[in-house]
């Protein structure tokens, strides 16, 4: 077995997006973890026949990733469900939640990112309305897409409508695996922050389950318990639940200093305006900042919705009875998210990190390197401050 590394890229490059693996038709590549527990393509040289079917499919390369990318437009919106209901049981505004719905309505099934029986990410399909309730929510951690291209492939050519969702690389590698656009498929990408391994993610959960004695059943990266971005929820077998703020979880706490993410996260050729699905989301990071009517808006979240083509246009239009929307310069979402612009620089210390996590364990990376509150953070509760927001909010 041996690492596949294309002509111009460096093996770090890779963004794990499975398109490779998911091309050969030989079943020579499979997607095996490395030492910071990210997915790396290993060929199998007896079984590889050099078809080169593999590098047309890479979206590290130039040839495949820059003709899949669309125009950035001049207009997006800021939207939020109508429904609170919903909108708190959503990470942002629920517009996924919102178009993903009346897609299914329409008859068509879903592609997205959900936690399995043991809280590990994973891409699956879904085709009716209960079952949608798995793919609501951020999770920030690199999901598994496993064989979901080929299960696109096989929907498509049967004339199914498919919605598929997922970070940019993955939508590019689905797109670059098609090797055609369909009619009937409309993809989200999403803003991302990076994406962080799924070993220190296991080894989070593993820690929660040992400190409370008994098996987890759901994790809420952002529940809206007091708001939007307020807290962790950990959800366990026996109905009880737990909250943690933000700072204090240290999984969240490393993951937004992206001490643990993906090296490729920080050469990103998808951090730009152009964008590869049909339709971006994101939080819309300091609309409100301009557009004071927004502020009344940001307890509970709203979405940055991007369209970026007519077929997505028509899939966001065809749920518009079911959120509130304001229209924006495109300008306002590309200032307010770096994510949008350019790639952030490797932190100097992930590398320390990662080198801390593999001699001494999570428990120890928790206790020494975790958050460690000031005075502030001790003398003023998590409630109070939250309120404090909120009336900064409506000023």
């Amino acid at each position: 077995m041996r690492t596949k590394v294309f002509y111009n890229k460096p093996p770090e490059a890779c963004y794990g997006c499975q398109a490779c693996s998911e091309a050969c038709p030989v079943d020579a590549i499979k997607m095996q973890p490395d030492e910071e527990g990210f997915l790396f393509p290993r060929i199998d040289t007896d079984k590889c026949i050099e078809c080169g079917l593999c590098e047309r499919s890479c979206p590290t390369q130039d040839s495949v990733y820059k003709p899949l990318m669309h125009i950035t437009p001049a207009e997006v919106d800021a939207a939020w469900e109508k429904s609170l209901d919903a909108r708190r049981c959503s990470t942002s505004g629920g517009v996924f939640f919102a178009i993903s719905s009346r897609w299914v309505e329409n008859g068509g099934v879903v592609y997205g990112a959900a936690f399995d029986s043991d809280i590990v990410v994973r891409h699956t399909r879904v085709d009716t309305l209960a079952a949608l309730d798995s793919l609501r929510g951020s999770k920030y951690v690199q999901s598994n897409v496993q064989n979901t291209f080929r299960e696109v492939r096989a929907d498509l050519r049967s004339g199914l409508k498919v919605l598929y969702s997922g970070t940019p690389c993955q939508i590019a590698g689905l797109r670059s695996f098609l090797k055609k656009d369909f009619d009937n498929l409309v993809t989200i990408d999403l803003v991302c922050h990076g994406t962080p391994s799924p070993m220190v993610f296991k080894d989070h959960i593993a820690y929660i389950e040992s400190q409370h004695g008994i098996r987890l059943k759901d994790y809420k990266f952002r529940e809206k318990h007091s708001g939007w971005r307020a807290y962790i929820k950990y959800v366990f077998s026996d109905g009880k639940s737990a909250l943690n703020s933000l700072g204090k979880d240290f999984y969240a706490f490393s993951f937004y200093r992206s001490r643990f993410v993906r090296r490729s996260c920080f050469m990103c050729d998808f951090s730009c305006p152009k964008r590869v699905g049909d339709i971006t989301l994101s939080d819309f990071w300091h609309a409100e900042d301009h557009y004071k009517q927004l502020r009344l808006q940001r307890k509970y979240g709203f979405n940055m919705v991007m369209c970026n083509t007519e077929k997505g246009r028509m899939a966001y239009a065809a749920a518009a009875d079911l959120m509130e929307h304001m229209t924006v310069p495109s300008k306002v979402a590309i200032e307010g998210d770096v994510r949008l612009r350019h790639t952030e620089d490797m932190p100097a210390e992930r590398s320390e990190m990662f080198r801390l996590y593999r001699e001494n364990g999570y428990e120890w990376m928790k206790t020494h390197k975790g958050y460690h509150p000031g005075l502030r953070d001790r003398l003023v509760p998590n409630w109070l401050k939250n309120i404090v927001k909120e009336i900064q909010a409506r000023i």
